[in-house]
């Protein structure tokens, strides 16, 4: 896609970045001075009738979007049948390259940032917008340390699938919900779910799930259990390891409901947190980090150039000139859209503006190249002192009402924080689990599970709930194992092959079963060999279920089949001759060598058949 000098009223200057949407451009008002980001849509997108349709009115829902935490839609337009739009532009860095820089943040940071990023996103779902696509490179830091949400997912509003959409889906993947990769109809618990893969992210230094490449991506988020954080980070709190893992749930209705419940329990999380740390110290309450403000900036600064052709690049924002940016802040309760109809282009492709209704026409028809450009203008509401009694006293009866609901959110937040230090004792963990276990729920009681084994080590029961978390662990593994193996679209491993085939069917022959084990932790529990996660893991289900089969062997039940052929050598030995008898019981082990369920008649044949050969050296 080539520069363009001039899009609509913006002198367009460096390219800031390019996706699979089109290219992002640095651009300023002629004659405003106004800073802003230009997308220019790529033209083979802008030529599909549906996204022309659809271009003005799902703009309109963008307009709606005016809130401190996202980034402002300034304009869109269409210049001699290009269609683009424009937004505002801010000087910072993004979370993911913050998290590339310092490797993981704190957990206090990580908290302040999500209470933000929940708020913002609250003001989305309230109008009924769904981000589609939150993830670390779409939250964009300013210098007061505030955040900003950029790219409501304009090729998913126009009715563009991530399967549609070239390279949306590479960029994506690591922050994409489980129903989001099936293609499941699409909530606001979507974008929860995506924001506790940012929070993890951020207290990780790395997504929940990767991989080589996306279909392993997707495979892992669909079956896989998230490596625990405090796992990865024994400091962390428990309680804001718990909210991760709820976002992260794969069936939705597991997560929390909304964003506005999420942000409550941040704060009362927050508060809590903080006030537990001055305690232990004996001062008073400080963050660690600078306190965050919402003031005005002054400064313009361009956008770091993406670090990829396939990285979906988003406009971040600068302050308006002139613009009140308290203004920003409110939702405005009309719009008025100014039309700026442009002339013909020059050679050089300058564009000047003008009052003209030439060329006027509704914008997005196919086959038509129309010049246009709607500016989004927000409306001032300054308010001086009132006028009348009447107004004052509504003044006042509007604070108390303001005091009143957030003295009720204060209230809310302390009960939510007092619930969520409440820790559950072992007995009652282990009741959860004893419960869906014998409901047939175990998968259930993973929770429960994890929370026994890391703060109960001690406890009697320990031992056996550690016995059903390996068998918890050992089936997901197995599952996953034969799905890969069924589907061959990642073929297995060496490694992964030969596990499956040394647990197969261990339920009916447990001592052969073990003995393959063994002769797998031979070849892989080996110190020439590349150690990885996924192999350290599987040594270790090894090893314990040896000692599970080797345990339960006793208990397992002969084979009826092999039972009715032992009867038969004994019933040989007893009344056969010796010629007749050896005959027999050389053919049953000719015939069944090698079918497990025979295994143990094949045994007493061999140690019947050696019996005769020594009674028979004897009487020589």
């Amino acid at each position: 896609m080539t520069s363009p000098e001039f899009l609509g009223p913006y002198r367009i200057g460096e390219t800031l970045g390019r996706g699979g949407m089109g290219a992002v451009y640095a651009g300023v008002h002629e004659r405003t001075g106004e800073k802003v980001a230009v997308k220019l849509i790529s033209q083979h997108i802008a030529d599909e009738p549906r996204f022309r349709r659809r271009f003005a009115g799902e703009v309109e829902m963008l307009k709606r979007l005016r809130h401190k935490g996202i980034v402002r839609l300034i304009g869109y337009g269409e210049q001699q049948g290009q269609l683009f739009y424009s937004m505002e532009r801010i000087d910072g860095e993004s979370i993911q390259q913050r998290i590339r820089r310092e490797k993981k943040l704190d957990w206090q940071t990580t908290i302040d940032l999500s209470i933000q990023i929940c708020e913002a996103l609250k003001h989305a779902h309230d109008i009924g917008v769904i981000h589609r696509d939150l993830k670390p490179a779409n939250l964009l830091l300013t210098p007061d340390h505030s955040v900003k949400l950029v790219d409501f997912g304009i090729a998913k509003l126009f009715g563009f699938g991530e399967q549609t959409m070239a390279g949306s889906v590479l960029g994506t993947a690591d922050y994409m919900a489980p129903e989001q990769a099936d293609g499941e109809g699409i909530t606001i618990r979507t974008d929860l779910y995506a924001l506790g893969s940012v929070m993890y992210a951020m207290l990780s230094g790395k997504p929940p799930f990767t991989g080589k490449n996306v279909t392993q991506v997707i495979k892992a988020l669909r079956n896989d259990r998230v490596i625990p954080l405090d796992r990865l980070d024994p400091e962390l709190p428990e309680a804001l390891v718990e909210l991760v893992h709820q976002l992260l749930e794969k069936d939705p209705a597991k997560r929390p409901p909304t964003a506005l419940s999420v942000t409550n329990r941040l704060k009362a999380m927050r508060a809590g947190l903080l006030h537990q740390e001055t305690v232990h110290r004996g001062d008073s309450p400080t963050s660690s980090h600078p306190k965050n403000s919402r003031g005005n900036e002054n400064d313009q600064a361009s956008v770091e150039k993406s670090a990829g052709a396939d990285q979906e690049v988003t406009p971040i924002a600068a302050n308006v000139p002139g613009q009140d940016q308290s203004d920003l802040h409110s939702r405005p309760t009309s719009k008025t859209l100014a039309t700026v109809k442009l002339g013909s282009t020059e050679a050089g492709g300058r564009t000047d503006g003008g009052s003209s209704e030439d060329n006027a026409g509704e914008p997005g028809e196919p086959g038509e190249r129309k010049t246009h450009f709607q500016s989004v203008e927000s409306d001032k509401h300054i308010r001086t002192e009132p006028t009348s009694d009447k107004e004052t006293a509504a003044e006042r009866w509007k604070q108390a009402i303001s005091i009143s609901m957030m003295s009720a959110v204060l209230i809310a937040c302390l009960v939510l924080f007092v619930k969520a230090t409440k820790q559950p004792s072992a007995d009652d963990l282990y009741r959860a689990v004893v419960q869906k276990n014998k409901a047939d729920q175990v998968q259930q009681a993973q929770t429960e599970i994890d929370q026994f084994l890391r703060r109960f080590p001690d406890d009697s029961r320990f031992e056996e709930i550690k016995q059903l978390n390996f068998a918890l662990e050992l089936t997901r593994t197995l599952r996953r194992l034969t799905v890969q193996n069924k589907l061959g679209i990642t073929p297995l491993n060496a490694a992964e092959q030969g596990f499956l085939d040394a647990m197969t069917g261990r339920e009916q022959d447990p001592i052969s079963a073990s003995e393959r084990l063994k002769q797998w932790l031979a070849i892989y529990d080996a110190d020439t060999i590349a150690s990885s996660e996924e192999l350290d893991a599987m040594v270790v289900l090894a090893k314990n279920e040896i000692i599970q089969l080797v345990e339960r062997s006793p208990e397992i039940l002969i084979d009826p089949r092999a039972t009715e052929l032992i009867e038969r050598i004994i019933d040989t030995i007893e009344k056969a001759p010796l010629e007749s008898a050896r005959d027999t019981l050389q053919g049953i082990v000719q015939l069944h060598e090698g079918e497990a369920w025979a295994t143990p008649a094949v045994e007493e044949a061999r140690r019947q058949l050696r019996n005769l050969d020594e009674t028979n050296a004897d009487s020589n």
